[in-house]
């Protein structure tokens, strides 16, 4: 998760994340549906992530978050549903840059630190990627989710907010992106991210933290319709661990564990022919960061 602070005017740092995500399950809202149905049934999605900030002016930093996809989607077909196709994409993903404003600094002696920020993701990564036969019968182009970009220039606001009580910290973060339309009709839903986190440092070189993550996302729309087996609300409780390696260098590791989910789905009959959600039981995310 992010947090409220700012950097100083002069300060930068940078850092590269590692997020594995494997979704094997399907649901109908909180339901896991069990048998074989037609269409997606396994994905894994592994991003590289590298992101630097800088302090450009008193109490505003500008940052740009650099994704690179490694993504995999396997679907089946068929009266008797079946593993026909396994569909991989690597490569840019869309690039996100951002601005923040400190509206209180700890630093400064407020008693916490608080702040907002405004960005947009820019249409860089690939969305051309085509279905393989027989999905490319519906849809030509594979749905905004899966591609590598969208394809839309999509505006980002958020709000942040931190409070150090010692060897303590409570950090929490709001952030709204509401995408515009992207490639071949497609438009992915509006998502809401919230999160919740306790950080306590154990000495001087190991923090621990828990931590509360929620995503509230709407539905993709897909060839200008909406589709039903895209978006849900997910909850997750992250334990993670912060190693400081040096005063410039640390490292961190943390599990988001499925704590809640209610994801879109749709019932069909026969039973093949239903469209459910995606989902998994947990997600690894590492980071590595630097300041300068």
């Amino acid at each position: 998760m992010s947090n409220g602070m700012v950097l100083p005017r002069g300060k930068v740092t940078a850092c590269v994340k590692a997020k594995y995500v494997h979704k094997d399950k399907l649901f109908d809202g909180s339901t896991e549906k069990k048998g074989n149905y037609n269409g997606k049934y396994d994905r894994v999605n592994m991003l590289y992530q590298m992101t630097a900030k800088a302090g450009i002016f008193d109490n505003f930093e500008a940052r740009i978050m650099v994704p690179f996809w490694d993504k995999q989607v396997k679907r089946k077909a068929g009266i008797t549903p079946k593993h026909v196709d396994t569909d991989n994409l690597s490569g840019l993903g869309d690039v996100v840059i951002m601005g923040r404003y400190a509206l209180m600094s700890q630093r400064k002696g407020d008693w916490m630190n608080l702040a907002i920020g405004a960005g947009l993701k820019l249409p860089t990564g690939d969305a051309d990627h085509k279905n393989p036969l027989p999905f490319s019968k519906t849809h030509k182009y594979m749905g905004p989710g899966g591609q590598l970009g969208t394809g839309s220039w999509d505006p980002k606001f958020e709000l942040g907010a931190t409070r150090f009580m010692g060897r303590s910290r409570v950090d929490a973060h709001f952030m709204y992106t509401i995408p515009g339309d992207g490639a071949h009709g497609s438009r992915k839903g509006n998502q809401f991210l919230y999160n919740l986190g306790y950080g306590y440092a154990l000495n001087k070189y190991f923090d621990l933290e828990l931590e509360l993550n929620g995503v509230a996302q709407e539905s993709h729309r897909y060839d200008h319709a909406s589709t039903v087996n895209t978006g849900g609300h997910t909850i997750f409780l992250t334990p993670g661990v912060h190693w400081k390696i040096t005063d410039k260098c640390h490292l961190s590791l943390g599990v988001p564990l499925v704590m809640y989910r209610n994801l879109n789905g749709e019932p069909g009959t026969p039973e093949r022919l239903g469209k459910f959600g995606l989902g998994e039981e947990f997600q690894v995310v590492t980071r590595l960061g630097f300041s300068f």
